[in-house]
């Protein structure tokens, strides 16, 4: 497991997010705050053969075209987990 996928996981347990509750909402701000990302993301996933690729989108597929943007995205990611967790 790379160290994000490892950081990621160990975020989903501080706020609660094990069951991916607040998957929809991290997507959708991962989405605006990575767009190449998660373009190349929904390629992958077409590629695969997916028939609803972004039914499919995980948080974690980004981190497949995060390159050298890793700490970026690991503290937007727990942004929005923080925001989440409050409402």
């Amino acid at each position: 497991m790379s160290d994000i996928f490892k950081k990621i996981t160990e975020l989903n347990s501080k706020y609660g997010n094990e069951s991916s509750e607040f998957e929809e909402e991290l997507i959708e701000q991962l989405k605006k705050k990575f767009p190449e990302q998660y373009k190349l993301s929904l390629e992958d996933l077409k590629n695969d053969g997916s028939d609803d690729p972004e039914m499919e989108m995980t948080p974690g597929r980004f981190v497949d075209h995060i390159g050298d943007r890793g700490e970026e995205l690991l503290k937007e990611y727990e942004a929005i987990l923080k925001k989440c967790a409050r409402m």
